[in-house]
């Protein structure tokens, strides 16, 4: 018996291979989906979470900035100690800044890279037919 053979054999037992590999494709496509909407939603908010970030470093980095253009302009008459103090987290801020630029970019890098994946599964599903199969 050749496969074929039994492929209709099994159908003369009410098992459809073919509707069973249809529901199968179907369903593969559409975890496949959800998979890639999940990612989309997962960048949207990773892009979010780095713009806060970067904005509460900015901010950060500028009271400082400020803080240490005071102390040059004479306001405060702070001792040279402060304005070491203030320079050291200003580089520190610069240094969070680039960090955090460096790990969203990563992120954003691997994330699309899972999207382009899951896209290549999708259109291999959309592409294969049933019959192909057999």
């Amino acid at each position: 018996m050749d496969y074929l053979e039994y492929l209709e054999d099994l159908d003369i037992h009410g098992f459809d291979v073919e509707e069973f590999l249809r529901e199968e494709q179907q369903g593969e496509r559409e975890r496949l989906e959800r998979e890639l909407e999940r990612i989309e939603e997962l960048l949207s908010e990773r892009e979010e979470i780095h713009l806060n970030s970067v904005s509460e470093l900015e901010s950060k980095l500028d009271w400082y900035v400020e803080r240490l253009e005071d102390l040059y302009r004479g306001i405060g008459g702070a001792p040279e100690e402060e304005k070491q103090r203030l320079k050291s987290r200003i580089e520190e801020f610069y240094s969070e800044l680039r960090k955090e630029k460096r790990n969203q970019w990563r992120d954003k890098i691997e994330l699309e890279a899972e999207l382009r994946e899951i896209e290549r599964s999708l259109e291999e599903i959309e592409s294969e037919s049933i019959s192909e199969l057999f």
